[in-house]
């Protein structure tokens, strides 16, 4: 869906339990705010630019399991809507978390308890 400004569409039932890279899924799409809430991330590693450029997104992402992702640099780049509660998030498997919440306008998580002793890139 690279570069789909207008994409938002309905996504919620997606079965993304095998899926290892996320990276640019959703770039610049946007117009994009679908309901990702029930997704398994468990198995993923990559999930750089994933929601990178999509303004409207605010999506509920709290209960994802990203403990094996290595990578969320730029996560929510550029989300300016973005104000999701990521505080139980287990980062720890994490080195890259640049600019993960650049140009985040409405950002105000408390990310405080995440251990990111691993990241290499903040």
């Amino acid at each position: 869906f690279d570069r789909c400004s207008s994409f938002n569409g309905d996504v919620s039932s997606w079965n993304l339990s095998n899926a290892t890279d996320l990276s640019l899924m959703f770039y610049e799409c946007k117009s994009f705010d679908g309901d990702v809430s029930s997704w398994d991330l468990s198995n993923a590693t990559d999930l750089c630019q994933m929601f990178c450029g999509c303004e409207s997104f605010n999506g509920d992402v709290s209960s994802w399991n990203v403990a094996n992702a290595t990578d969320l640099s730029k996560m929510f780049w550029g989300c300016k809507s973005f104000d999701g509660d990521l505080s139980s998030w287990n980062v720890a498997n994490a080195t890259d978390l640049g600019y993960m919440f650049q140009y985040c306008r409405s950002f105000n998580g408390d990310v405080s308890s995440w251990n990111v002793s691993n990241a290499t890139n903040l």
